[in-house]
């Protein structure tokens, strides 16, 4: 039985739908609009293609109406061009697409009250709904804003106004629309689909990077991601200019919590403490990391030495704060932790960096724990 989405999955899949039928609807709406003008300039040189329509019809296109209807729909195109990069939610849209569909409706109705070549209505018809189809089915407000003139104007004059009901052209106008009808169903579900394949996709690709980059259990960055972001830090200074900093933290007496307490105790304590970790930091730049069992690492981002040693005077007050019991510390009755610090200096290596914070480190522990060191 396949997993139901979570509210999560379906925020995000919402949004990626949302986007993705604006910018189809961007793309696509702007050919649909070209198809309508390439349809109204065909009727406009009807002239020139008098010989493929019906040479020896007595009721060949030749009115002064028509010309005028179809300079109305070139001028109407050529004044919304410019705007179409405005329309940024559905009701202009809607009001846009409704608009074209009358000129459509409106020519229908001329043609069939005045009996104009009304062998060109119903391939027109059909190439109308189905290029709009191709092009609005994402959005069926929109393409309905469209279509509905049109069917609206074949089935008024085809029922109410034409001396007797053409059962044939009826029934081919329904088919056409059951057709489009379904048409757009599946092509929606294909879309709706695709959109969802990749949201999920793009999901996967984050939790994959997530457990790539992150410690799982703490939630703080892992070793893997500490070192990249050390050696971009590093080079970046280098050109830039400014500071650099690090904190090398381990848990007092660790082991002999987790003899007493139990592991899953001791992970639960891990995790409390990475929490204060991240509360003590100043900056989204600030880089807190698990760097190896009960070991943690802090890179701090144009910072001195001072200022380091006030982030590791919070990160003491905050673990002291926390207050987690710790009966066979040799240091509290509650969990501490020893800090080396250590300011990184012109052409020294990441590894020459961790060795001297880890050589302050060991300062501390053996200073009476509970506390920092900071590195020459």
């Amino acid at each position: 039985m396949p997993k139901a989405p979570s509210p999560a999955q379906d925020t995000a899949f919402s949004a990626l739908l949302e986007h993705y039928k604006k910018t189809a609807l961007r793309t696509s709406g702007l050919w649909l609009l070209f198809a309508n003008l390439c349809f109204a300039l065909f009727l406009f040189g009807r002239h020139y293609f008098r010989p493929l329509l019906a040479p020896e019809s007595a009721a060949a296109i030749s009115g002064a109406e028509f010309d005028r209807m179809s300079l109305i729909f070139l001028v109407f195109f050529i004044l919304i061009l410019p705007l179409l990069r405005f329309v940024r939610s559905r009701f202009p849209a809607m009001a846009l697409a409704f608009l074209t569909g009358l000129y459509w409706a409106t020519l229908f109705h001329f043609m069939l009250s005045n009996d104009v070549q009304q062998q060109l209505i119903f391939p027109l018809f059909c190439m109308l709904i189905f290029t709009a189809l191709i092009a609005l089915y994402p959005a069926a407000p929109i393409l309905y804003s469209f279509t509905s003139p049109l069917w609206v104007s074949l089935f008024y004059h085809l029922v109410f106004l034409a001396p007797s009901i053409p059962v044939l052209e009826v029934a081919a106008i329904i088919i056409i629309s059951v057709l489009f009808e379904t048409g757009r169903i599946m092509l929606n579900r294909w879309f709706v689909l695709s959109v969802r394949r990749e949201c999920d996709n793009a999901m996967l690709v984050s939790k994959l990077d997530n457990l790539a980059h992150n410690d799982p259990l703490t939630g703080v960055a892992n070793r893997r991601q500490f070192d990249s972001q050390l050696e971009q830090h590093i080079a970046q200074t280098e050109r830039q200019g400014g500071t650099l900093s690090v904190i090398m933290i381990d848990v007092d007496f660790f082991k002999k919590y987790n003899d007493h307490y139990g592991h899953q105790a001791g992970d639960t304590c891990l995790v409390s403490i990475a929490e204060c970790f991240k509360n003590a930091v100043r900056q989204p730049a600030d880089l807190v990391a698990r760097y190896g069992g009960e070991e943690f690492v802090i890179l701090l981002h144009n910072t001195g030495a001072q200022e380091a040693e006030a982030v590791a005077s919070r990160i003491r007050q905050n673990i002291e704060k926390a207050a987690i019991p710790h009966a066979l510390s040799q240091v509290s009755d509650i969990v501490t932790v020893s800090q080396g610090i250590m300011q990184w200096a012109p052409g020294m290596t990441s590894l020459e960096l961790l060795r001297r914070a880890d050589l302050a480190l060991y300062e501390a522990k053996h200073a009476g724990r509970n506390g920092y060191c900071t590195g020459a």
